[in-house]
């Protein structure tokens, strides 16, 4: 009935300055893609910051978008907090037809929002290399860090 990440606030944020910190990583590596939250309202309230990737080409299908990342931040009115991912390679593995989990190169979207469906920055990078098999100690976490703006406009 709802999208993946729906949820209802009595307040709004705008997400801006969707960034990636590079446009190629090796299929070993990892980028840093990061936003700008601001609590446009004038209540306090809690947004859930949802990271998603799509690999539109593949040698398998693949989901149209996945959830790969997310963090809850507290904002009062006006205040501004910088979200910033870091999506490592391992995060866009898939089982390939030889039913080995690989990372392959290729472009990867990324999509950054409050819900599958409310989408408010998108991004891309290559990955670049060989493919590459990953195993049981593949990284299967996307830490993110919250970093409070001070200063410039509300």
């Amino acid at each position: 009935m709802f999208p993946f990440g729906h949820g209802l606030s009595y307040t709004r944020f705008d997400y801006s300055d969707v960034e990636l910190s590079t446009d190629e990583v090796r299929t070993d590596g990892e980028v840093e893609v990061s936003c700008v939250v601001r609590n446009a309202g004038d209540r306090a309230g809690a947004e859930v910051v949802q990271l998603y990737i799509a690999d539109p080409v593949a040698l398998v299908t693949r989901p149209v978008i996945e959830l790969s990342g997310f963090a809850r931040v507290n904002l009062q009115p006006a205040e501004r907090v910088r979200v910033a991912f870091r999506l490592h390679a391992d995060r866009t593995s898939f089982t390939d037809i030889d039913l080995r989990r690989v990372v392959e190169p290729g472009e990867i979207r990324v999509m950054v929002g409050a819900s599958s469906e409310d989408i408010r920055g998108r991004g891309a990078f290559r990955l670049v290399g060989d493919v590459r098999v990953v195993e049981h100690d593949r990284v299967l976490t996307t830490p993110c860090d919250i970093a409070p703006i001070h200063g410039g406009q509300p």
